[in-house]
């Protein structure tokens, strides 16, 4: 389910991992009926932060990260203000 709902089996592992813990910490004393159904609630909301993180996280890269249909990276093709030209190395 978390690995579906990653596509990245380690972050998957880390969802499932965190929500066991969180079952036992906060659930141990219930019967082990109940056990189940709570821990994939508690898998579901951690699925679900995990969206939420993911998606404040890709906006900030995307205002970060230099845009790749711009083709041509600004900085590459400055020109070097102490290069000679062509015409000065002869």
């Amino acid at each position: 389910m978390a690995q579906i709902a990653t596509s990245n089996s380690e972050e998957a592992l880390d969802l499932v991992q965190d929500a066991m813990f969180k079952l036992v910490e906060k659930y141990s004393d219930r019967q082990e009926n109940e056990w189940a159904p709570l821990f994939y609630r508690i898998l579901q909301s951690r699925i679900n932060d995990w969206h939420r993180r993911n998606s404040v996280r890709n906006r900030f890269r995307s205002w970060l990260s230099p845009r790749v249909e711009d083709g041509e990276d600004p900085i590459q093709t400055a020109p070097d203000p102490h290069s000679r030209s062509p015409e000065e190395e002869t």
